[in-house]
């Protein structure tokens, strides 16, 4: 690693992590005072790809040419859904009802922000030129293998799910894990939601591509190339869970915070290995974009299409043995063989 990729990685470390942990400040604040802090979570999975833009952008390479236009604009959509974070904490709480969920102004102020600059960043990075697209790593590299990969995730998310479903009703002596599967596919509404994901994707990518731009395209490599394919994808995994904890403490689960960070390193772990694996196959950043949006989002939409349903869960000690044997659908993939490959080999396939 030179100079120059080693200054990118210290920005990368500082701002992917610096601005989430020094912004857990606010958001434990926030906290305290019980207010939605949806807005600090969305913000936060713009830090990884604000990291890997400003390296390039004060460590740039000589005759780079970059994607500025596209990569200014995210910077400064991120800057705007920050000071509407640290703003939610001081305002007064309440939300606004809107057709079957209940949002902050906040909160509503941040989705216009990142439809607005989703919209502005996607054509930039379209119009910017090929060259400059590739410096970037924005590429649509491989399209038919890439839909495959999709689809694969699909499939593999549903066999999880299933598999989930039916452990957890046979550790707590119960149907309701089956029942509620089955009523959410024998519903008209669900296959509405699911299909309206499609289009939502291209208002709503930008947080998603924020954090894939900076694990997978940036550190993934690194990692790599560093410790090895499979160990380093597995302490990738576990960079990546750490990067959570004030998400996991503050907003997925208020009770059982520690539960919740440990069942967070097994999902970063097991789905990073899946998607570390999606992203060296066809080496696109979108289908792992594309992954990471159907993840957050699937789950909303099999419980009716309410996304408060990440918001204070309850992770119980008898859970984790079960995230680990469902994870291992995903984290099978690690005995593939291009995780076998020697590290100093390519990283393409």
């Amino acid at each position: 690693m030179d100079q120059i990729e080693k200054k990118r990685l210290w920005i990368f470390i500082a701002v992917a992590y610096g601005f989430t942990y020094v912004m857990g400040i606010f958001m434990f604040i926030g906290f305290k005072k019980d207010y939605d802090l949806t807005v600090f979570v969305n913000t936060q999975m713009m830090y990884p790809a604000c990291g890997v833009i400003l390296g390039k952008i004060l460590a740039k390479k000589e005759g780079e040419s970059l994607p500025l236009g596209g990569y200014i604009t995210f910077l400064v959509t991120t800057v705007l859904m920050m000071l509407l974070s640290i703003g939610s904490i001081f305002g007064s709480g309440k939300t606004i009802k809107l057709p079957g969920i209940e949002m902050s102004p906040w909160d509503i102020g941040s989705q216009i922000f990142l439809i607005i600059g989703g919209i502005a960043v996607y054509i930039m990075f379209w119009t910017c030129g090929k060259e400059k697209r590739d410096n970037a790593g924005l590429s649509r590299n491989k399209p038919g293998l890439s839909c495959l990969m999709v689809v694969l995730f699909i499939i593999l998310y549903f066999a999880r799910l299933v598999i989930s479903s039916l452990l957890s009703d046979a550790v707590y002596n119960r149907t309701a894990g089956a029942h509620l599967l089955e009523e959410a596919v024998s519903n008209p509404t669900t296959y509405v939601l699911a299909f309206a994901l499609i289009p939502a994707f291209f208002i709503s990518f930008l947080a998603f591509l924020g954090e894939e731009y900076g694990w997978r395209y940036y550190l993934q490599p690194i990692m790599l190339k560093k410790f090895g394919k499979r160990k380093g994808i597995l302490l990738l995994g576990l960079v990546w869970a750490f990067w959570h904890i004030c998400v996991d403490f503050l907003y997925y689960s208020e009770e059982t915070g520690p539960l919740m960070f440990v069942a967070q390193i097994i999902t970063c772990i097991t789905v990073g290995i899946f998607f570390g694996y999606a992203y060296m196959k066809t080496q696109n950043i979108w289908v792992v974009t594309i992954m990471h949006y159907l993840n957050n989002n699937l789950v909303a939409i099999l419980a009716g299409g309410d996304p408060s349903i990440l918001q204070n869960q309850i992770v119980h000690a008898k859970d984790i043995p079960i995230m680990i044997v469902q994870g291992i659908v995903f984290a099978i993939f690690i005995i593939s063989p291009i995780y076998g490959k020697l590290k100093k080999e390519t990283e393409t396939e």
